[in-house]
Parts: structure tokens; C-alpha cells; sequence
């Protein structure tokens, strides 16, 4: 628990510091990091968090992916972060067409809280 308290508040911190221009085009030497937080219905808490760890094994290997991580959170357990860095917009671009991606999108489909407004964040960092 003391971990995911420090891992989020390193991203609350990025995000209160970091530059929020949406990520369109890719400034030289910077990297892409994607930021979401999603909460699913009760019953597809195991369904979310098996699917991204069969699918977090392929995407580790993948050529620019340099963090894939999911942290549940200990108040909520039906919600979630996702932290993805990529060494370039192009080599997420990549992974999004890979086949363990979308295996992964198709076991979650339809299983997000439609009462909860998620968020997905796109920043370029150092």
C-alpha cells in the first residue's frame, strides 16, 4: 500500500508540474506517458486485472515500452491505474495493432462502471 502511495503521488505531482499539452506530435527527446484511471463493475474486477497482466507480459516485450504497470486502488478496489512510458507516439502506435492488445480489449469490453467518468491523460516527459 505504501508503494501505490508513493507511485500516485509521483503522478499527481507530474501532472501538477508537467507540461499538458496533448501529445500530437513528438518533441525530440521526449517520451510518451499515458495516465488512466478506470473503474469497472464489481463483478469484473478479476476480468480488468487478469486481461492486463496476460496482456502486460507481451507489451513488456515490445520495443519502446519502458513501464506497462496497473495499481488497484486499496480504498476502491473496482478501480484502477494504469501507467504506460514509451520511448515515441510511434511505438504506441504500434502496440494499440498488436494481437495481445486486442485480445485484451475485446475480454474488457463492456465491463467499465457507466457511472464513472474516467480519465485518460497524454503528456510528453523528459
Amino acid at each position: 500500500m505504501k508503494k501505490l502511495f508513493k507511485v500516485l503521488m509521483c503522478v499527481v505531482a507530474l501532472f501538477a508540474f508537467a507540461d499538458f499539452a496533448q501529445a500530437q506530435e513528438q518533441p525530440e527527446g521526449k517520451k510518451l506517458l499515458l495516465n488512466i484511471v478506470r473503474k469497472v463493475k464489481p463483478e469484473h474486477v478479476a476480468t480488468l486485472r487478469d486481461s492486463f497482466l496476460k496482456c502486460r507480459e507481451a507489451t513488456l516485450k515490445e520495443e519502446g515500452c519502458e513501464v506497462y504497470e496497473i495499481y488497484q486502488s486499496p480504498t476502491d478496489p473496482t478501480i484502477f491505474f494504469i501507467d504506460e512510458v514509451w520511448s515515441s507516439v510511434e511505438a504506441h502506435q504500434k502496440h494499440n495493432s498488436q494481437p495481445h492488445v486486442k485480445l485484451h480489449s475485446e475480454e474488457c469490453r463492456g465491463i467499465n462502471d457507466p457511472d464513472f467518468k474516467g480519465t485518460f491523460r497524454r503528456v510528453m516527459i523528459d
